[in-house]
């Protein structure tokens, strides 16, 4: 690649730092006008000098970005917004790490680590006291870098830089997960905005819920934020479990639902005034029913646990919305359950939501599409002379698509086995331990199971910590983007 295609990404880089730094601004006024408004009585206060520190420094940052890269050709090539990605990505994880850095103490490890968690609303933590440690303004950015990852900071600049023209294509395809579109418009820089308004509207209907159900205005807004995005992070240790309102509770799993389907979907219906579209999409369909099937199993499995069948069905919804959501809220000790009913929990979250949604995992398009040419490849066995054919719906589906599908679970097979060799060789912990650490952060997912520490990742080195940040990025951006880099060809001219 030649100085250009360098320079080529120093508009968006510098665009998205310039606007997490304001984001930062926006997060410490809003802070400082609701202590003046509303004071909190238990806790640690303040952290606004700290924001508005963290702030400028990102702010500088991205001008000089900007200016590096100002006079290179609007216009990106997909092999140069492959690139920019990466490394708006990188870049974000490291300027939204600041105000951990100088409000919470937090080692330049740590604040990579807790910052990339929250933008690949992945939800792990290395902070052992939320409600000790955090006044309202990190509490508060904290909730808002899982918003603004949970549909994407890429999708969101394309969405306000529309200027990128083609490359706004190639950034929008790099960024947004699944293998299809769904009914969204032909321009990218609408669809972007479509997007983010169905986002915002439906994180500002769950606020209003959670108010009205009994949460603060200030803690109904974070949960908000980190339950669209299926991020997890909450401003309890207890999580959820700490306001002990069943309500609460349902209203958030229903919201974890909502937020794991296909935003497509939802914009279509809307299109054409009909839910007749979502109903038909195959993969909802299939979502749907992996839900009904989990919970039901849970529920019955669970019975014991809980005492009552209302009981029991209550913790066996908010487990199956927060696990397959990949959201990571807590309300239940998922430990506890029978040997069944635990290999559901981790099967949920290997699967995940639908594609095009803000939820982690594998994505039932692709296990659905797995499922089907499976089935194709046995038919041919003993129809060799037949042509089978894969369709979601009446749609055929390409070679190209199956290839890419197949193509993902290897290399998440293949990332996650490696990841466990690796943390088991810097850390000395167990397979189970490692396993469960991994599949955390390469499915972007809050709980780790057969963790030795509450699901708490403060007790790994730097190293494993650096390690599980970029896992994290692997799993947000499925692979093949930042494995483009590694292949010497992508550097050629």
């Amino acid at each position: 690649m030649t100085d250009r295609s360098f320079r080529a990404i120093g508009r968006p880089v510098g665009t998205v730092v310039i606007g997490l730094g304001v984001a930062i601004g926006l997060c410490a006024a809003a802070s400082a006008l609701w202590d003046t408004v509303a004071p909190r009585h238990a806790g640690p206060t303040g952290g606004i000098a700290a924001l508005l520190v963290a702030a400028a420094v990102a702010t500088i940052a991205g001008i000089a970005v900007y200016a590096w890269g100002r006079n290179a050709d609007a216009t990106m090539t997909r092999r140069e917004a492959v690139l920019a990605v990466t490394v708006i990505w990188l870049a974000a994880g490291t300027c939204g790490g600041l105000p951990f850095m100088f409000g919470a103490g937090l080692s330049p490890t740590d604040a990579l680590f807790e910052s990339i968690s929250g933008l690949t609303t992945t939800g792990a933590t290395v902070i052992t006291d939320i409600e000790g440690r955090l006044p309202r303004s990190l509490l508060l950015w904290r909730s808002l870098i899982q918003w603004l990852g949970g549909m994407g900071i890429v999708v969101l600049f394309v969405a306000v830089f529309p200027s990128l023209g083609a490359g706004g294509k190639h950034l929008f395809r790099g960024e947004v997960p699944g293998t299809t579109p769904e009914g969204l418009k032909p321009r990218i820089a609408e669809t972007s905005f479509a997007l983010w308004k169905l986002y915002a509207l439906l994180t500002a209907l769950e606020t209003a819920i959670l108010f009205g159900l009994g949460m603060s205005a200030f803690e109904a807004v974070c949960h908000a934020f980190t339950t669209m995005s299926t991020g997890g992070f909450s401003t309890r240790d207890a999580s959820i479990a700490a306001f002990e309102n069943p309500s609460i509770e349902y209203a958030v799993s229903l919201f974890m639902l909502l937020g794991s389907v296909n935003y497509g979907l939802y914009y279509a219906a809307i299109q054409g005034r009909s839910l007749r579209v979502i109903v038909r999409s195959i993969e909802f369909r299939a979502f749907v029913s992996i839900v009904v099937l989990a919970v039901a199993s849970l529920t019955l499995l669970n019975l014991g646990l809980h005492g009552s069948l209302l009981q029991s069905f209550r913790f066996a919804f908010f487990m199956v919305s927060t696990t397959i959501s990949s959201t990571g809220y807590g309300t239940d000790d998922y430990s506890a359950y029978p040997a069944t009913g635990f290999a559901i929990v981790i099967a949920l979250m290997f699967l995940g939501g639908c594609s095009g949604s803000t939820a982690g995992g594998i994505k039932v398009e692709r296990v659905v599409l797995m499922a089907k040419q499976t089935i194709a490849q046995i038919k041919k066995n003993y129809t060799p002379s037949v042509v089978q054919v894969v369709r979601i719906g009446r749609a055929a589906v390409s070679s190209d698509v199956l290839a890419d599908v197949m193509a993902f679970l290897a290399i998440y097979l293949s990332c996650l086995a490696a990841g466990v060799l690796v943390v088991c060789s810097v850390e000395g912990t167990s397979v189970p331990t490692a396993f469960g650490a991994m599949l955390t952060c390469l499915s972007n997912m809050g709980p780790a199971p057969f963790h030795v520490d509450a699901d708490n990742f403060a007790n790994y080195s730097a190293v494993s910590k650096t390690f599980f940040a970029l896992a994290m990025l692997l799993g947000r951006l499925e692979f093949f983007t930042m494995f483009a880099l590694i292949i010497p060809g992508f550097w050629k001219r």
